[in-house]
């Protein structure tokens, strides 16, 4: 009888140690704590996203890999869990924006960035308590939804590299807690709606690369805190808006291709922080302004392709930190100032395409000095700086005006070991 009982005993005990292991599995799953009701919206979100491989008998709560991962807040009362990050970057997911998250009444960041997600926000999104959303770098499509500005939660919202189209509903000055606000690269169109001066505690705004029409609004001057303000053809009328100069906070400063009217630079005197300052192709005019050579936290330069003119100034001492500097495509005149041959040679610097007098005594691999002939019809062969023989490459700009001639012309040969032409369009 002994036997028998130790082998009923053994295969007792292995089922009980069978069962346990799966209750472990199970209790391992939900991460001491996680509810099931949100193990099955994870699921959920998972299907809709078109995300493989989750299944409930997985560790769905991960911190491995910042690119594909769920983190859990196991700090609730009783050991309780709950979801409140999902980031799934670069994922090649091919659904659409998850619904689900609607079940999951404790997320606060939800990161989609650069996959092939389609369709359009949902509107169970709107009420949701996210904080962080980034679902850029997908193909998003339609309209931006009015009911996203009933998430006031929101601190961070990026929408860039869609085809978002329409304009910008008035709805998202709701946002008050806004920090950042990314447009980019989208189909947008219309005048920025007045209840964006709502936002006044906005550091970010990003609306390059859209459609956009009107001036950029006078109501910039509610976003005091801005430290970076990017609207790079966006589709805006100038000239810059001189109140520009009240957002003091500003480190980054990019403005481009604006049509209409031009102005002069703007006041940027109060500005004292600014570490990247580009204002290209914004049909700025005027002399090189002097408050610009103070900007000890320079970094880039760039008011390429305007119609500044006169001479340049001549001590840039006060930009100890300037790395780029961009001033191709003006008018500048007078004598290349003498710091250009004092300078750090690891600082690139573009002066081509305006109408020096002089040239420079050394002729550096970063320095541009090359010369605008400013004549399209212009009979003789295009005049270089003498700098003797470089090994070294060398940039210039044909306009469309002139690409057809240029390419009917026979080859020329050239003690330079490459040659780039860039063509307008």
């Amino acid at each position: 009888m002994a036997p028998d009982i130790l082998r009923v005993t053994s295969t007792s005990l292995m089922l009980m140690l069978l069962t346990f292991c799966m209750g472990a599995i199970n209790l391992e799953a939900q991460v001491a704590g996680l509810a099931n009701d949100e193990v099955e919206a994870l699921l959920e979100v998972a299907a809709q996203l078109g995300k493989k491989g989750w299944n409930p008998n997985m560790t769905l709560c991960n911190e491995t890999d910042a690119d594909n991962k769920v983190f859990c807040d196991c700090s609730f009362p009783g050991g309780v869990c709950h979801v409140v990050g999902i980031y799934l970057k670069g994922q090649d997911l091919d659904g659409s924006l998850p619904k689900a998250i609607q079940k999951l009444p404790h997320l606060k960041q939800l990161d989609l960035w650069a996959n092939y997600l389609s369709g359009n926000i949902p509107p169970e999104w709107a009420v949701t308590k996210l904080e962080f959303l980034s679902i850029g770098v997908n193909r998003l499509s339609g309209k931006i939804p009015s009911y996203l500005g009933k998430i006031t939660t929101l601190r961070y919202l990026s929408i860039e590299n869609n085809m978002f189209s329409g304009t910008v509903p008035p709805e998202l000055g709701d946002l008050v807690n806004l920090e950042s606000l990314i447009l980019n690269a989208n189909n947008l169109s219309g005048e920025l709606p007045l209840a964006l001066a709502n936002l006044i505690g906005l550091k970010t705004l990003r609306l390059s690369r859209n459609n956009f029409t009107g001036r950029i609004p006078e109501f910039i001057q509610s976003w005091k805190q801005l430290n970076a303000l990017e609207i790079e053809a966006g589709g805006f009328t100038g000239p810059i808006p001189s109140n520009i100069s009240l957002l003091t906070n500003l480190t980054e400063l990019r403005i481009s291709n604006l049509l209409g009217n031009g102005s002069e630079i703007p006041n940027l005197d109060p500005i004292a922080g600014i570490k990247y300052l580009m204002l290209s192709n914004c049909n700025l005019s005027g002399n090189f302004p002097e408050n610009l050579t103070n900007k000890s936290q320079l970094k880039i330069l760039d008011l390429s392709f305007n119609r500044l003119n006169g001479p340049l100034p001549h001590s840039f001492k006060g930009l100890p930190l300037v790395q780029k500097m961009y001033l191709t495509w003006n008018n500048f005149t007078g004598p290349m100032p003498e710091w250009i041959d004092t300078r750090d040679s690891r600082n690139s610097i573009d002066l081509s395409y305006n109408s020096f007098t002089s040239e420079p005594k050394k002729l550096a691999d970063t320095l541009n000095p090359f010369k605008s002939t400013w004549d399209w019809n212009y009979p003789k062969p295009v005049e270089c700086l003498n700098a003797g023989i470089l090994n070294k490459d060398i940039h210039f700009y044909i306009s469309p005006r002139t690409r057809q001639k240029v390419m009917q012309q026979q080859p020329v040969s050239l003690d330079y070991k490459f040659i780039y032409i860039f063509f307008g369009s």
